[in-house]
This record gives C-alpha cells, sequence and structure tokens, in this order.
C-alpha cells in the first residue's frame, strides 16, 4: 500500500487524510498502486510518496524516511496548539 506524505509547517510531516480538513486522528488515505498515489501527490507541492506500512520514501530525493507518527506527548501538544491557533 502507498500514501502521500507532506510537509505541513517546515519540519512538521503529516500523511495525507481521506478528510478535507483532517486532524490527526483521520483515516489515511492509502493507495493500491504507486500510479494511484502519483495522482494524487500531484495535488501537493512537498509531498513524496510513500509505503504506508514503513513510512519509507520511494523517491531517495525527498525522502523523509525516519518519519514517525506522533508519541502520545507530541499528539496532546498538537491539540493544543490546534486550540490556540483556532481561537
Amino acid at each position: 500500500m502507498y500514501a502521500v506524505q507532506i510537509e505541513i509547517e517546515k519540519g512538521e510531516y503529516t500523511l495525507v487524510r481521506k478528510e478535507n480538513p483532517w486532524t490527526y486522528d483521520s483515516e489515511v488515505l492509502t493507495f493500491e498502486t504507486k500510479e494511484e498515489a502519483q495522482a494524487e501527490l500531484t495535488r501537493w507541492n512537498t509531498g513524496v510518496i510513500v509505503d504506508f506500512n514503513t513510512n519509507r520514501s520511494f523517491d531517495r530525493k525527498y525522502s523523509y524516511n525516519d518519519i514517525r507518527t506522533f508519541d502520545s506527548d507530541e499528539r496532546d501538544r498538537a491539540k493544543e496548539r490546534s486550540k490556540i491557533n483556532n481561537v
């Protein structure tokens, strides 16, 4: 399975989600073929195609190979930032 990963802020990355707008709890948009993922990739300026199961990039030029999901502390901080930003 493939997914598209984007840089949403300098140094902050996320996988594209099925909903728009989305939260970190939204389901990730996945693709069965690399061609389907490529079609979604064209919508994003900072996107790369990654293996959904490993988060490894298929494009070595723009590799974010060691991206991991948020741990619970990071997720809580992101939720707090979201509340502050949306006041």
